[in-house]
């Protein structure tokens, strides 16, 4: 378990380390710093060589560096910092997008006329495919936790920030997948079946909420960090 922890955090560290070196702002910020100690050696040699002139010039474009790094290293915190927002709602319309591809399969499900299953293998491909559209959000969530082209956990950022814990959901999404599978053995009534995705349903329904929320959110704090100077 401690080898796994130290592993998934080494691969953190990776993910944020790489997304810090994609910035442009990171070797911009390495060449002040470079520029910078050489105008301040080069200010130190001259001013001991009594070339006072030449050294208040290097003195001063080292200052003038040190200003040029300092707003270079606030803007480079600004775009981290917009960077992790935009994945994360790009994430968040990814999952609201899947939650609706569900829903729109279950509305179909509700307005399909049959008072019970009859055994009609088109009709059970539906219902379990129904299913299978629920489920994959849950899927989803869990295996996104391994991808590592996103700035942050989504299983815990769901169940810290939406209120949707999908490990602690998944006893709910395989009784669902075992329910659908055996209803071309019990033929249950449309009513029953429907009832297999209430525990489901509320909780994709009320993920999709909270992410509507979230993504409103995160379009405000968008808006607001676009109109500083830096």
């Amino acid at each position: 378990m401690k080898i796994y922890k130290i592993k998934n955090s080494l691969k953190k560290i990776q993910c944020r380390s790489s997304l810090i070196l994609s910035f442009p702002h990171f070797w911009i910020c390495i060449l002040i710093i470079l520029l910078a100690i050489a105008s301040l050696a080069i200010s130190s040699i001259l001013y001991k060589n009594a070339q006072e002139y030449l050294s208040s010039v290097f003195a001063n474009i080292f200052a003038g560096l040190v200003t040029g790094l300092v707003i270079c290293l606030l803007s480079g915190v600004k775009q981290l910092y917009i960077a992790k927002l935009e994945n994360k709602k790009n994430w968040l319309e990814h999952i609201r997008s899947m939650i609706c591809e569900y829903n729109d399969f279950f509305q179909k499900l509700m307005k399909k006329p049959f008072a019970s299953f009859d055994g009609d293998e088109e009709l059970f491909a539906f219902i379990y495919d129904v299913g299978a559209h629920a489920n994959w959000v849950n899927e989803d969530i869990l295996q996104s936790t391994f991808d590592r082209l996103l700035s942050f956990n989504p299983r815990n950022y769901c169940k810290k920030h939406l209120n949707y814990d999908a490990y602690a959901l998944s006893k709910d999404f395989c009784e669902l997948h075992d329910n659908l599978y055996e209803i071309d053995i019990c033929y249950p009534s449309k009513k029953e079946i429907i009832h297999y995705f209430d525990k489901v349903h509320k909780s994709l329904m009320q993920l999709y909420s909270n992410a509507h929320r979230e993504l409103h959110d995160i379009d405000i704090r968008l808006h607001e960090i676009e109109k500083t100077i830096i």
